[in-house]
């Protein structure tokens, strides 16, 4: 069988784990405790209105202690935590401008050093924040927003989402072999086998309701993923990084689209959005770790499936591959049912929690959401048509 000519390992994916890191760590040695135990504190230090304080008495600690990719991706993810927690402890109306020094200049150190923004992202939050219990069956997470068990679940339930893909990303590959090698039949059995992994994500997000209430995620999780900068924040001129720059920055929230499993997907389709969705997929990807966005753009390069699709007279190929491009039109169409639970009818709500009024409509990676998202599904549904005979 011909191994793909794009291999995982190049781009730091895990043939078992996917975009996750494999085995996270926890703790930072003993010299970063102060980011240890105020990130994991931050939820009750946030609620007691202590977060700030505890920033302001920490010290300013060199990163560059810090050892190996793993040490970095964990203190990234704890200097995400406390920076939103600080910024956004006092609501809309209290949010801070700047942040000090003491968290400004590792925060942007860390971030230099591992390709990611000084923000909170899907790359930390998600993919290096769990581990499996002592069954190793149940995903709990390692650190976590304001909102108790609601926002566990939120995160690890995301994690599961992750999981479920990788399952099917050895297979993922081989669409891409076979479609290299004009194997059309086996083509066929990747396809099918591909729009079940496309399904198994679904069912897994669909566990979101579960345990995750709509009003704890908008009116006190929400706030923590959100961004700074631009019309409608209450910082849109973004915020100071005390000791690294002089004028505010801007930073996009954390977005379901910074996640590249679905990217993935519709580059081994060879789904193509219009240019003005494309351009803020495009913005997603530099909130991606460098290799995961290397590695999409890859893919895109290298597809032939579409053409592979477009081009042959083989009716099971055509149904394989439109049954799989079908599966991510419903895919997204739960998102957008997920999505006008979870924040569309959160803020019409009479009682919704005014502290943050500014978010109303809008993504927490800054696009005006629902049209977004049905436009996303829009150009997905188009593929279908342009591969009927």
């Amino acid at each position: 069988m011909n191994l793909s000519s794009i291999s995982l390992q190049k781009y730091h994916i895990s043939n078992e784990f996917g975009f996750l890191i494999e085995e996270p760590l926890e703790y930072l040695p003993e010299y970063f405790q102060q980011w240890n135990s105020v990130a994991k504190a931050m939820p009750e230090l946030v609620k007691t209105k202590q977060l700030r304080d505890a920033v302001h008495k920490m010290t300013l600690l060199n990163f560059k202690q810090l050892h190996g990719h793993r040490q970095y991706r964990l203190a990234h993810l704890q200097l995400s935590l406390i920076a939103v927690g600080y910024i956004w402890q006092e609501g809309d109306s209290g949010a801070a401008k700047t942040l000090p020094e003491n968290l400004s200049v590792p925060w942007c150190g860390v971030s230099e050093y591992v390709g990611l923004q000084p923000v909170i992202c899907h790359a930390s939050l998600v993919l290096c924040n769990w581990r499996y219990t002592d069954d190793g069956r149940t995903v709990e997470c390692l650190y976590k927003l304001p909102g108790g068990s609601d926002a566990e679940w939120f995160i690890t339930v995301t994690v599961r989402t992750e999981l479920a893909f990788a399952e099917g990303l050895q297979n993922l590959m081989q669409v891409l072999n076979y479609a290299e090698l004009n194997n059309k039949q086996e083509l066929v059995d990747c396809l099918i086998k591909a729009t079940q992994t496309v399904k198994s994500m679904q069912k897994t997000v669909s566990t979101m309701h579960e345990k995750l209430s709509a009003e704890i995620f908008y009116d006190v999780m929400r706030p923590f993923l959100t961004g700074w900068g631009g019309a409608g924040s209450p910082l849109p001129d973004g915020i100071i990084y005390e000791g690294v720059n002089d004028k505010p920055m801007k930073m996009t929230g954390g977005s379901a689209a910074q996640s590249s499993t679905i990217q993935c997907i519709d580059a081994i389709l060879g789904v193509k959005h219009s240019q003005e969705n494309n351009d803020f997929l495009m913005n997603m990807r530099h909130y991606m770790p460098p290799s995961h966005r290397e590695f999409l753009s890859a893919i895109e390069r290298e597809s032939k499936v579409k053409s592979v699709v477009e081009t042959c007279d083989c009716v099971k190929l055509r149904e394989a591959y439109n049954q799989c491009v079908k599966a991510v039109v419903d895919f997204r169409s739960y998102h957008i049912q997920i999505v006008t639970k979870y924040i569309v009818l959160m803020a019409n709500r009479e009682s919704r929690n005014k502290d943050y009024e500014s978010l109303a409509t809008m993504g927490t990676g800054g696009s005006s959401i629902l049209p977004f998202l049905k436009s996303l599904r829009s150009t997905t549904s188009d593929c279908l048509k342009e591969t009927e005979n």
